[in-house]
C-alpha cells in the first residue's frame, strides 16, 4: 500500500510540474489498465497521464 501511495505522489508531482510548465493534463487510471492488459507494459500498477500543448484545454473543453 506505501507504495502505491507513493505512486500516487509521484505522479500528483509530475502533473503539477506539468501545470507550472503551462501543459494541459489528466492522470487516466484507465490508460494504464489497458497497457498492462494488452501486454505493453509488466507492472502491478500504472497510470496514464495524458498531456496538451494546444491553445485550447482539451480535457475542460465540453463542446
Amino acid at each position: 500500500m506505501i507504495r502505491c501511495t507513493d505512486m500516487g505522489i509521484a505522479v500528483g508531482a509530475a502533473a503539477a510540474k506539468a501545470k507550472d510548465l503551462c501543459i494541459d493534463n489528466r492522470v487516466i487510471y484507465t490508460v494504464g489498465a489497458a497497457a498492462r492488459v494488452s501486454g505493453l507494459l509488466d507492472a502491478d500498477v500504472i497510470f496514464g497521464i495524458l498531456l496538451s500543448v494546444t491553445g485550447k484545454n482539451i480535457f475542460f473543453d465540453r463542446r
